[in-house]
């Protein structure tokens, strides 16, 4: 029993640990804006690559900026702007590794979108 305590929760201490970019927002003045934070980043965070995919089609970033203070790093990502939002996600490739973020799910309170979101 206690090494199955011991496992579990240094099972919950390696996930805690782990890096996850997390969506923040969304807008669609001048060009399609879209904000990622990751609360545990690394010291030098470098994005050699952002695209978003948005209903079967893919645009790359027109602009990338990403500032890390004290450990949260702030990806700010720019896009072609865009008025219908359907199947979203935005992979960026962070330090040579590629992540795929799913902003339609979390566009709506966090619930998955089941109509296209239209802004305007």
């Amino acid at each position: 029993m206690k090494k199955f305590f011991l496992i579990a929760v240094s099972s919950l201490s390696v996930l805690a640990a782990s890096a996850e970019i997390k969506f923040k927002s969304l807008d669609n003045i001048k060009g399609t804006n879209v904000v990622l934070v990751d609360d545990n980043a690394p010291q030098t965070v470098k994005i050699t690559d952002a695209v978003l995919s948005n209903n079967g089609s893919e645009y790359p970033a027109k602009q990338i900026r990403c500032d890390v203070v004290d450990g949260v790093a702030t990806y700010k990502l720019k896009f072609k702007r865009l008025t219908l939002f359907k199947d979203c996600e935005v992979t960026l490739t962070v330090n040579g590794e590629k992540i795929t973020i799913n902003l339609q799910k979390n566009m709506v309170d966090g619930k998955v979108a089941t109509q296209p979101l239209n802004f305007r």
